[in-house]
C-alpha cells in the first residue's frame, strides 16, 4: 500500500510548474504562517489525519521557507495499516528551490529515515543517510516544495506544465488543468481548479497511478480535496480546518 503521505504529496506537486524561472516576490506568499487539516478516508471509513503547514525558518544562518507535512493514520486504520510520517523542506525564499529535505516514516511494520541536502554550485543533491549522489539542475523541488511552489503558479489556463522534481532521482512532472469544480468539505464549500499530476518515470508519482487534485480557484491555490487509487480502494482527503498565524486569518 502506497503511503498516504506520497498519495497526498502527488497530490500537490500534481498543480505543476511551468520550467521554473526563479521570481523574488514582493511579500511572502499567502500561505506562510498557515496550517491545513485534512480528514481522510479510505473505501469510505476515516484513516486519521493529514497536516500541512508552511512558516519562516533559518537554515545555516540564513532566513528560508519551512515547510512541513504530518500523516498519522487514526486508531482503526492503524490496526490495519500504521501511518507515522513527517516530512520537512527548507527553501530558498526567492527562488522556491530546494536546501534541505528529510522525512521519518512508519508505514507498517517499514521503517525509514532520510535526509537530502542540495548543493547547486556542484550540480549534485546528497543522501545523507546512503552519501548517494544525484545529478540536479537549478532549481529543482522535492517531494513537498513542489506542492508550494505550484501554489505560486498562474492555474488559469488550459496547457499542461511541468516542474522537475527529485525522488529518487530528478523527473519531470506534468500537470494537466482539467476544469472548474465546486467542492464542499468540512471546512466549507469552495470554487476549485482540479488538476492532476502525470510522470512517464516510476519513481514519483507512478505510471498510470491516478490522482486528482483540487485546489480553491483564488490567489491561494489552497488544496481542499485530494482523490487517489490505492490498492485496497480509493483514498479521499478532504479540508477539515485552515488555521493562520499572523495578524490576519484566512477567510473563506
Amino acid at each position: 500500500m502506497k503511503s498516504l503521505r506520497h498519495d497526498f504529496l502527488f497530490l500537490v506537486f500534481l498543480l505543476g510548474t511551468a520550467p521554473l524561472q526563479a521570481q523574488a516576490p514582493a511579500a511572502p506568499p499567502v500561505f506562510v504562517e498557515e496550517t491545513l487539516k485534512f480528514t481522510m478516508t479510505i473505501m469510505g471509513i476515516t484513516g486519521g489525519e493529514l497536516t500541512l503547514s508552511a512558516r519562516h525558518a533559518e537554515l545555516d544562518g540564513k532566513p528560508v521557507y519551512k515547510f512541513e507535512l504530518s500523516a498519522i493514520s487514526n486508531e482503526m486504520l492503524s490496526k490495519i495499516f500504521l501511518v507515522r510520517d513527517y516530512i520537512a523542506s527548507w527553501v530558498d525564499p526567492q527562488t522556491f528551490r530546494s536546501l534541505r529535505y528529510e522525512k521519518h516514516t512508519v508505514e507498517g511494520k517499514r521503517v525509514r529515515d532520510r535526509r537530502i541536502d542540495f548543493f547547486y554550485g556542484e550540480g549534485v543533491a546528497r543522501r545523507r543517510d546512503d552519501g548517494k549522489v544525484i545529478p540536479i539542475t537549478d532549481p529543482t523541488f522535492d517531494e513537498l516544495s513542489s506542492v508550494y511552489y505550484i501554489r505560486r503558479l498562474d492555474l488559469s489556463a488550459t496547457t499542461p506544465v511541468s516542474i522537475n522534481v527529485l525522488s529518487k532521482k530528478v523527473v519531470s512532472v506534468r500537470v494537466d488543468v482539467q476544469a472548474r469544480e465546486t467542492v464542499t468539505t468540512p471546512a466549507g464549500t469552495f470554487r476549485t481548479i482540479r488538476v492532476e499530476p502525470k510522470s512517464t518515470e516510476s519513481g514519483l508519482i507512478g505510471k498510470g497511478k491516478n490522482l486528482v487534485l483540487w485546489v480553491t480557484d483564488d490567489e491561494r491555490k489552497m488544496p481542499v480535496q485530494i482523490r487517489s487509487k490505492l490498492k485496497v480502494g480509493t483514498l479521499i482527503g478532504k479540508l477539515r480546518a485552515v488555521e493562520k498565524s499572523g495578524p490576519a486569518a484566512a477567510s473563506f
